[in-house]
């Protein structure tokens, strides 16, 4: 079973290069991480940096490790006022994929705002991957469902389904069957599963540092520190499905378990 770690941006400083958080990951023996390309430098005003790429390939290739791309949060595909500038930040991050060999390309669906348009936005990324060999994975912002339905509408071979767990428990609101049944639906149309913790409340409304306090929100705490039956979930999952942890704690990063232990704590919770 592959899987990977999520490199957020304010793992990288001025402590800690790329190149070193990648060498820890590959010494932890994960074999992929999820990059923001973005946040690399790599794209001004929605266009690519060209003198940049250099640089950061030769980081990415010289540690020997594989990667995915991340799209900025910020990116929502059903936005009809801004569409145009969401859609040519998204096509950019395609076009590093192209450049830099990365493969697959996580994105959340959108929120508020047109369907249509984010699955023609989909459909015409996907074409434009797909002649380089690369998936996009599109991931459940909350709703499995609603991310579903696009998935399915797009119709696309390189189009699947990034099951996150952390924002499926979210919205079954923490009632334990609820997630199973919705993440249920999801399993065939998987093509990668997201993993990390919190309490399934999505209410009331605090400030970001009183969340943890209150148990409240998209915590992505370490698997056990939260609610989350990964032990359950993990048996729906026998084909050796990659997946992606996605802990945003610096500290709890630096102490994440190597690869086999992390597998052993999910199959035990």
């Amino acid at each position: 079973m592959r899987v990977g770690v999520s490199i957020y941006p304010q793992f990288v400083n001025r402590d800690k290069t790329l190149a070193s958080v990648l060498a820890d990951m590959k010494i932890k023996q994960y074999d992929f991480v999820e990059i923001f390309p973005h946040t690399l430098g790599l794209i001004k005003n929605g266009e690519v940096v060209e003198g940049k790429l250099k640089h950061v390939e030769t980081t990415l290739r010289g540690v020997g490790i594989d990667y995915i791309f991340r799209m900025p949060m910020s990116v929502n595909l059903r936005d009809h006022i801004y569409y145009s500038r969401h859609f040519k930040v998204a096509k950019s991050i395609v076009d590093l994929a192209i450049n830099l060999g990365a493969k697959v390309i996580v994105m959340q669906s959108g929120r508020a705002g047109r369907l249509d348009l984010e699955i023609e936005a989909i459909t015409e990324l996907a074409s434009l991957a797909e002649n380089f060999g690369i998936k996009i994975a599109l991931e459940n912002t909350f709703s499995v469902k609603d991310t579903l339905y696009v998935v399915e509408n797009v119709n696309k071979d390189n189009v699947g389904f990034a099951l996150d767990v952390g924002h499926a428990f979210l919205s079954a609101q923490g009632d334990e069957e609820k997630f199973l049944e919705d993440v249920k639906l999801g399993v065939d149309k998987a093509i990668l599963l997201l993993v990390h913790d919190n309490f399934g409340k999505l209410t009331p409304q605090v400030e970001p540092l009183d969340a943890l306090a209150y148990g409240v929100g998209d915590l992505h705490l370490l698997p056990g520190e939260g609610k989350i039956p990964f032990g359950k979930l993990m048996k729906m999952f026998t084909d050796g499905l990659p997946i992606l942890v996605k802990i945003k704690d610096p500290e709890k990063f630096r102490k994440l378990p190597n690869k086999r232990d992390m597998l052993n704590l999910l199959r035990s919770l």
